[in-house]
């Protein structure tokens, strides 16, 4: 019983923490993203290891 309590709190606070993490983020505009189907184009290729800076 002393499990399921433990199992049961710890759900809990994860959900707590994934609400209180959405509350307080900015709101995202994912059109100002590059989609992720346009690698190697506009800012995506100035991005990561391989841009040589």
């Amino acid at each position: 019983m002393r499990r399921i309590g433990l199992a049961v709190a710890f759900w809990a606070a994860l959900a707590g923490f994934v609400v209180l993490d959405a509350l307080s983020a900015a709101p995202r505009d994912r059109f100002a993203e590059p989609s992720p189907l346009a690698l190697g184009s506009e800012r995506a290729a100035g991005a990561g290891h391989c841009s040589g800076k």
